[in-house]
């Protein structure tokens, strides 16, 4: 205890930013939109560069993990731990260089995607990954995730538009990555050196272990799980920014990002599909594919149904026609009008020929086309929100399963679910072979957490089965770092291990995370030990049925954090 308070107080005399220790702000970064709960031992808020410089020497001089964190919306407990956690959003969150020219942009790690975007507009310009947390996820936070969203279909993962990183070290050393031949990447680098031994380890690890790595990651675009060696295996132009991206923060801390950007459409529509059930909106998929849209988005019945009730959404909703248990967001982006309008007609035309779908509504841009991609994005909040406590849960969604699999996979997932007596909803990104599988469960019985390990054992099984990955874009955190040594085997993780270990040879990075991490059951926010406090309340809560029924439809996913748009809740 003596030792927690010296640290905290040598961090409150050095950092120019904030330094917070009360048990209020302490509470608040324990969670994220996971269902983990860790407090952490100090929050910092740094000022600058510097500022992050004097914390991890400070975090190192009293042996405390480091965990740099962004808009805290991770759905697989990444962002939370017993550590020092750096938050970048209130001051590190600045434009850092603007090349309109060359189409890339240097910012800070704690810049808001969507703000950053808003900057773009007027140029014509977009930073193309576009997750559901946009409005409050940080560049930083999407990097150390590697975040996609919607189109990746068009524009694929966050790792494929970063040019370059400044990232900082545990041991205090600042390292510059950019993209270099293979073969050049030991020039000018002296092997006694932090970064010449950094590169040369790396490499070595690399071909030696190239085959085994080529062989054991997913065949999939959507592929997050470990680190990003399949992008160094095989590859002869080398950015160590790739390895980083994808990390959570378990190799170094992210200063600050030059990335790409990308034109914006010059012309969008969406055609709403409507289903009368999951799995023929799910073998609707692959017969969409050739008609190239940016994105196919699901929703299921579960999610519809709430839109339409929910006092925020309910006016978004007047799109859906009938009571269809799944309906496709397909969107098309063209240089014309007619060429999108000419795709879509296309596709329409054969779904009605294949007897698929009931109804194909068009939106071009407007108010309407607006009011579908709100209630998609605010389909995540309104599922956690849903009323009782039961919650639709993220442990098994994140799984991207090649397109000609996934109707016989969604069925055999509903099935193992079926078979442990659970409900299950679903939404995300059909196109590229990831829709989001939400068993409903109450982690506060003892018969649910069982289930709960019970689906996640048998659902990483299909996926090994299937060829897929495990982690399709949410990450590994807390809930699927567990199995990794499973589905790479001893060789490959071995390899990650010792990736970890060249850069953050004390463990001291977001440690339990991708390599050694605890099993999926520790750390819960709930479980069975956990009471509500009981409060009288002169509001009753009706609706809610009791206070603490209103307290748990907080989901985590930081909607409050957003700065333009909307209320703070789903």
């Amino acid at each position: 205890m003596a030792d927690s308070l010296l640290f905290i107080r040598d961090l409150k005399l050095h950092i120019r930013g904030d330094v917070l220790s009360d048990p209020v702000s302490l509470g608040i970064y324990a969670t994220d939109a996971s269902i983990y709960q860790i407090n952490p031992e100090v929050v910092i808020l740094p000022l600058d560069a510097e500022d992050v410089a004097t914390a991890v020497q400070i975090a190192g001089d009293y042996k405390r993990a480091i965990l740099p964190r962004g808009g805290g919306t991770s759905l697989a407990g990444q962002t939370v731990g017993k550590a020092m956690i750096l938050d970048f959003s209130k001051y590190m969150n600045q434009i850092l260089e603007f090349n309109e020219k060359e189409n890339w942009i240097r910012v800070q790690p704690g810049m808001v995607r969507d703000e950053l975007n808003n900057y773009l507009e007027p140029y014509g310009l977009h930073f193309a990954p576009d997750p559901a947390t946009s409005s409050r996820a940080n560049i930083g936070g999407m990097i150390g995730n590697n975040s996609s969203g919607t189109k990746s279909i068009l524009y694929g993962k966050t790792v494929d538009h970063l040019l370059e990183l400044t990232v900082l070290l545990a041991d205090g050393t600042q390292l510059s990555f950019s993209e270099l031949d293979r073969q050049e990447v030991f020039k000018g680098r002296d092997d006694s050196t932090r970064e010449g031994g950094l590169y040369r380890e790396f490499e070595r690890l690399i071909s030696n272990h190239e085959d085994a790595i080529v062989k054991a990651f997913p065949k999939v675009m959507r592929r997050v799980q470990g680190y990003n060696l399949d992008e160094f295996a095989g590859k002869d132009l080398w950015n160590l920014s790739r390895l980083i991206c994808g990390s959570e923060g378990t190799l170094a801390v992210i200063l600050e990002a030059k990335i790409n950007l990308e034109p914006l459409p010059k012309f969008k529509a969406a055609s709403v599909v409507h289903f009368m059930t999951v799995n023929e909106a799910i073998r609707a998929v692959n017969e969409m594919l050739p008609y190239q849209p940016a994105a196919i988005e699901i929703l299921d019945k579960t999610v519809l149904d709430m839109s339409r009730t929910n006092l925020t959404t309910s006016r978004h909703s007047h799109f859906i026609e009938g009571d269809p248990a799944a309906i496709l967001i397909v969107e098309f982006y063209g240089e014309t009008i007619d060429d999108i309008n000419h795709r879509a007609q296309l596709m329409i035309e054969h779904l009605m020929k294949e007897g698929m779908g009931y109804a194909y509504p068009v939106f071009h841009e407007g108010e309407v086309y607006n009011d579908v991609w709100i209630i998609r994005k605010k389909g995540l909040g309104l599922m956690l929100g849903m009323k009782g406590r039961k919650k639709p849960l993220p442990f098994i969604e994140d799984a991207s399963i090649p397109t000609q699999h996934l109707p016989e996979y969604i069925e055999r997932v509903l099935a193992i679910c079926a078979k442990n007596e659970t409900k299950a909803a679903m939404y995300a990104h059909a196109s590229v072979g990831v829709i989001h599988v939400r068993p409903i469960l109450d982690l506060r019985q003892a018969e649910d957490i069982e289930r709960f390990k019970r689906i996640s054992e048998e659902t990483f099984q299909l996926v090994k089965e299937y060829g897929g990955s495990w982690s399709g874009e949410h990450g590994d955190g807390l809930v699927r770092s567990y199995y990794l040594k499973e589905y790479f085997g001893d060789e490959v993780y071995g390899v990650l291990k010792k990736v970890k270990a060249l850069f953050d040879p004390d463990g001291k990075m977001n440690p339990g995370k991708i390599i050694e991490a605890p099993p999926i059951d520790q750390n819960l926010r709930y479980g069975v030990d956990y009471q509500d406090e009981q409060f009288s309340t002169i509001y009753k809560y009706r609706e809610d049925e009791s206070f603490a029924n209103a307290v748990h439809m907080c989901t985590g996913v930081g909607e409050c954090r957003k700065i333009s748009g909307g209320t703070m809740c789903p």
